[in-house]
Formats: structure tokens, sequence, C-alpha cells
């Protein structure tokens, strides 16, 4: 706002001719203004980098970095109804020993905006009570959405604050990187932009979600994890009570795959919960028909993954994870890929507590 420009010259040209400047002020304040606006592009360019201050504090927000103490902050991200239960279960089995102030989750809806350019952010609050909001118009798919969150927020005692972000494709990333970096959330879910059909194939659901994915993967500031939807838990609701899930951490090496690991020690504080992490073998995987949730890193390390690198359809899920989405793959068990930044690597594994079953298999 200090560099005027032409209306600055404007001014000056005005003082001049009513003889408030003479032409040895005039000339200095004229070189003034030339300076000062020459040089604000480039300052402004090189102080303020909001891109490389996003990638600064990715270093520090993940699974593995968090306190056993501290809140978990999770950023779970949805395009229409399909992806609710799902998620909902996603969020049942992350919430580790269920108390309320373990696991916060921010809930937000991702619309296209076609016509404005301007994004608009649009917070739902809970009634005071905490009872679920029932609205009389049921045709209306967002509140039924917040009925389905706030339902679950009230059974399962999980902080929920659903969240409706509206804005175009191009820019959809900007407000997920943004939500999360304000929220200072540890992780941001990604729905896969492939849905399962009726005859257990994945079919396209939009192409340019598959873009927004791999935005939010190059300027996300926290860990990232891309759900492909198998149909974790059915579209009932999984619970405490009646929970009995095998979640494999396929781990092949590397800091992607130590995230997926800590992702996989917090599920398994959940009761009911029996988690393996197998040292990664192509055809030991392929017989584990009985597992309902697969946690893989995106960029894992060692020989073999060399050869799972070509033709990688979907580079944004990794190797592992484009070989768990290939059609020779028989398998309804969802799979989350996990994207950590790269830091030392840190030896050994979560403590689990006491009285989890934990089995580990190499192979």
């Amino acid at each position: 706002m200090n560099t005027k420009g032409l209306v600055e010259l404007i001014v000056l040209n005005i003082g001049k001719d009513r003889g408030v400047l003479n032409d040895q002020t005039f000339a200095i304040m004229v070189l003034m203004a030339l300076v000062t606006t020459f040089i604000t592009t480039p300052t402004v360019l090189a102080v303020y980098k909001p891109a490389q201050m996003a990638k600064s504090e990715y270093k520090h927000r993940t699974i593995r970095r968090k306190k056993s103490s501290s809140q978990l902050r999770l950023l779970t991200c949805f395009h229409s109804t399909r992806n609710i239960p799902t998620m909902i279960n996603l969020m049942e089995v992350s919430r580790g020993t269920g108390k309320r102030e373990g696991l916060r989750v921010y809930a937000m809806h991702l619309m296209e905006l076609s016509e404005r350019s301007s994004a608009i952010s649009m917070v739902h609050k809970a009634r005071k009570n905490g009872m679920p909001f029932w609205n009389k118009v049921r045709d209306s798919d967002p509140n039924q959405i917040i009925v389905a969150f706030d339902a679950f927020e009230h059974l399962s005692r999980v902080s929920i604050r659903p969240t409706t972000a509206i804005s175009p494709m191009s820019s959809m990333h900007e407000d997920i990187c943004s939500s999360a970096e304000r929220k200072r959330v540890a992780m941001i879910i990604l729905p896969f932009h492939k849905h399962m059909r009726l005859d257990g194939h994945l079919e396209t659901t939009r192409a340019d979600l598959r873009y927004v994915n791999r935005r939010v993967l190059e300027h996300a500031p926290c860990s990232v994890g891309i759900l492909v939807d198998r149909g974790l838990g059915g579209t009932s609701h999984v619970s405490a009570s009646n929970v009995n899930y095998t979640i494999t951490v396929v781990f092949f090496g590397g800091h992607d795959d130590r995230e997926a690991l800590s992702y996989g020690a917090l599920m398994a504080e959940h009761p009911g919960i029996n988690l393996k992490r197998c040292s990664f073998h192509v055809d030991m995987i392929r017989a584990h028909n009985r597992c309902n949730l697969f946690l893989v890193g995106r960029m894992p390390e060692g020989q073999l993954v060399a050869a799972l690198n070509k033709n990688s359809e979907c580079p944004e899920l990794g190797p592992v994870g484009n070989l768990l989405i290939s059609p020779d793959f028989s398998t309804t068990a969802s799979c989350t890929g996990r994207a950590a930044v790269s830091e030392p690597a840190i030896h050994g594994f979560a403590k689990f507590p006491q009285g989890r079953r934990v089995n580990r298999r190499r192979v």
C-alpha cells in the first residue's frame, strides 16, 4: 500500500504545478518513487515464501514425532456421501484408547466452485446440548453429512469439526493445505480418485481429483494418506464392542514406511485391532485375504521396490499402493498410502499397550 506507482507520480506533478515542490525536490521524489516501485516486487518474492514455509513445517508434523500424551489431529477430506461410511470407520479405529482428548478430526467436505473465484469455508458448529442436529429437509446432502458426523461424535466421544470447502478444482489443494496448517494436524487423509463398483473393480470417479491429490502431496504441511475405499467396515458403524479387524503394515523400510508403522501402532491401541507388520514379499501379501486394511508407505526403500516402480499407474499411491489396487490383486481390504517427509531414521518400533496382540511377520 505504500507504493502507489502512477498515482504517486500524479500527486507529485500536482505539487509541482501548484508550486509546493521545486525542481530539485520534484526530481528527488520521482527517483525515490521509481526505485521504491521497482524493488517492491522482488523484495516481496524474496521475503514471502509460503511454499517453503509449508515444507519446513512438514518436517515436524508427523505421527512419528507426535508425543504420545498429545492430541492427535487428523484432517479427513471427502467429496460425496459415498466416502462417509469408510471415513467414519477409519476414525473409529484411529481413536486409540477412545479418550475424547486423544483424537480430534476435522472432516472437510470438498465441493467444486464453478462460477465464483473465491473460496468459501463454513464451519458447522454443533448444538450446545451435544445432540445431533436433525434438519427437517431430508433432501439436503450437506445436512445429512453433518448429521452423520454429529451422531458419530456423540456415540464414540471423538471430537469432530465438520467443514465445507467450496473452491475451484485448480485451487482446492490450497484450501486443504491451509486448513491443515491452521489446525496443526499431523495427517491429511484424502479419498482416492477411484471408487469400487458392485463387481469389485475400481472405476474412476473424476480424473481431476487425482491432480488435486498430487498437488496436496506436493504442498502439504504434514503427512498425507490416500485412502482407497473398498468398503472398510461396510455401511455399518464400527464400534468398540463389535470390531475385530486385522491391519497389516506392509513394511519395506524408509521414512514413509516408518510413518505407516507409527499410524498402525496408534490403531493397535483400539480394542479389537490385531496389527501385523509384514516385511514385504509379493506372494505372501496375496495370501492376506483376511486383512481389512493395508497401511503402506508411498516411497519405500529397498531392492524389491525397483521392480515395482515400473509402469506405475498412480504414482501418488506409490509402488506398493499400485500393486494393491491392480486387478491382479484380488482383495477387498482398503488401502491407505502414507507419505512422509525425509528425516533421520529412527530405529526400533513404537511401544504397544500391554495386553494388545501384535503379530510381526518377516517373509
